[in-house]
């Protein structure tokens, strides 16, 4: 009597222990020698959303954050960084002198150059694109041509995990 009690105290005890989910680890994701993101970063949110543009070596660079969930956007190079893969909107705006032009570019984890995904101009503007990111790729708005004035922003979030 005692063996089938203790054989069936036994299977309750491991069915119950394998109902409790294993939790998500903690191992990073790297690019080359670049520590991106632990996996908990990427369970939740990616969002940022920054505003009030100073030009940076033709880069716009965005002194307030007005939102920065998640992990990837660096307010002090006006960077996006991915860090954890997936689909992705990204919108960007800026207006100033007549000849502004605003380039939103992607330099790819493998790539050292820039790549024009979408402009606005002449003038300033705006743009809305959707976009498959990469571990390691970057986003960044860059001006082409003419002087921005404080009316500037740059936007992302996550939409579909990879």
């Amino acid at each position: 009597m005692w063996v089938v009690w203790s054989v069936l105290l036994l299977q309750i005890a491991s069915l119950s222990y394998a109902a409790i989910p294993d939790p998500p680890t903690a191992r990073t994701t790297t690019v080359g020698a670049r520590k991106l993101a632990t996996a908990e970063d990427c369970l939740g949110v990616v969002a940022f959303a920054a505003s009030h543009g100073q030009i940076n070596d033709a880069r716009v660079v965005l002194s307030e954050t007005l939102v920065n969930k998640g992990v990837g956007y660096v307010p002090a190079t006006g960077t996006f960084t991915t860090h954890c893969p997936g689909l992705y909107q990204f919108s960007f705006a800026g207006y100033g002198s007549s000849d502004l032009r605003l380039t939103l570019k992607r330099k790819g984890s493998r790539s050292q150059s820039w790549i024009p995904v979408v402009s606005v101009g002449p003038g300033g503007g705006s743009n809305l694109v959707l976009l498959d990111m990469e571990a390691g790729d970057q986003l960044a708005v860059f001006v082409e041509s003419g002087k921005i004035s404080d009316g500037a922003t740059f936007t992302g979030h996550r939409m579909a995990k990879k």
